[in-house]
């Protein structure tokens, strides 16, 4: 594991020094091409290292943490391979009009292979290279930095069902909304319909650019363990009916778990199709995790499932907890409706003393789990008490 460790941070450094290596030797290159003043070109130079330096030292922060978005962290270079793209975006976009910068797509490209946060810090540290370069005002600044933020808010997740129609418009409309405001009301008091002219194209070309990237990150990323998941999640499946062969009451309580699982994730916006696999394969035991690497079970999945498995440690993952709640739910439900067949069950206060002990136990101190997620988990699992039927 050490071994590994290093492995990766040298490979983290090797992409840091080389990006920042391109970037100032760029714009070195490139402002001796525009014939820089060579005080404004060593300043240039000199923020430009900084600048990269940061996005290093915050991306591999980020990295380490387990923060990254997706599967972001076990594709660590991509990021960097983005940043190179950028790099060269940020050095053409000096020798073009500010009003044609295709920025928009940038720190929308970014944040999807980091997170928001490094994604609007690197495409910042590019954008201001750009405007170091061109030597435009702070006008151009602004106006690509409040509409590259926009976008990447409204991109913040792509999940499964997410449809990109709507936010890509609104991210358009605020990117024409800025450059009018930035760069045509200041060159005439009545615009004209010429200045428009190189705006509208920026939009059209950037939207059909986003619509690329969109596509192209749907297909790599987020569907990209699609069809493992239709496959593993079939309760027909040769790995399910085994379990079903083996230990009938287990096979009970897994599937009925999963539908927990799935109604709360889709619920709190998390991955339902990896809590649902969870849900499915969480009773295998002793055989999960050579099951998992034999089957090759998506990452995250096999995140929640080595977690939920592993449990003398602090649980840290939204998706874990759920699992474990409605786990707990479950197994109490059905225990209570064995000890009384036929007799009326007290639903609510079972699952209520579930959760209270959940909460004096502090299961989930180190989880990001917010307050209003846990009681609405717990209001969850009290309106379906119809379901409970399905148990006896």
């Amino acid at each position: 594991m050490e071994k590994d460790r290093r492995g990766v941070s040298g490979k983290l450094f090797l992409a840091e020094g080389l990006i920042l290596l391109l970037g100032a030797g760029g714009m070195w290159f490139f402002g001796t091409l525009k014939q820089m003043e060579p005080d404004r070109l060593l300043g240039a130079v000199v923020m430009t290292v900084l600048g990269l330096a940061v996005t290093g030292f915050g991306f591999r922060r980020e990295y380490l943490r387990g923060e990254l978005d997706y599967d972001n962290g076990g594709h660590f270079l991509r990021f960097w391979l983005c940043m190179g793209v950028g790099l060269a975006v940020s050095f053409a976009c000096g020798f073009l009009p500010v009003a044609g910068w295709p920025f928009l797509v940038v720190f929308v490209m970014l944040a999807l292979f980091a997170n928001m946060q490094i994604g609007i810090l690197s495409a910042s540290i590019l954008l201001m290279m750009a405007v170091l370069l061109s030597g435009s005002g702070v006008e151009g600044f602004a106006l690509y930095l409040i509409s590259g933020a926009f976008a990447v808010t409204l991109f913040r997740r792509l999940e499964s069902d997410f449809g990109f129609a709507i936010p890509l418009f609104l991210s358009c409309l605020c990117l024409l909304v800025c450059e009018t405001a930035c760069l045509v009301l200041p060159a005439n008091a009545r615009p004209e319909f010429e200045l428009f002219v190189i705006p509208v194209v920026n939009m059209i070309v950037s939207a059909i650019l986003l619509t690329g990237l969109l596509k192209l990150f749907s297909s790599a990323v987020v569907y990209r363990y699609r069809e493992r998941y239709l496959d593993i999640n079939d309760t027909e499946n040769p790995m399910l009916t085994s379990l079903r062969e083996m230990d009938r009451q287990a096979y009970r309580l897994s599937i009925h778990t999963a539908y927990f699982c799935e109604r709360i994730g889709a619920k709190l916006g998390l991955d339902v199709d990896a809590l649902k696999c969870a849900g499915y394969y969480h009773k295998m035991g002793e055989d999960l995790p050579g099951l998992m690497e034999e089957k090759k079970f998506p990452p995250a999945a096999r995140k929640i499932l080595e977690e939920y498995l592993s449990r003398r440690e602090k649980v840290t993952r939204k998706e874990t907890a759920v699992l474990i709640c409605s786990d707990l739910v479950v197994a109490s439900v059905s225990y209570l409706l064995e000890k009384q067949p036929g007799g009326k069950v007290d639903f609510g206060r079972a699952i209520d003393a579930i959760f209270s002990k959940l909460w004096e136990d502090k299961a989930f101190c180190c989880c990001n789990l917010t307050f209003s997620e846990f009681y609405a988990m717990q209001r969850i699992f009290k309106e379906e008490e119809l379901y409970y039927d399905f148990l006896r």
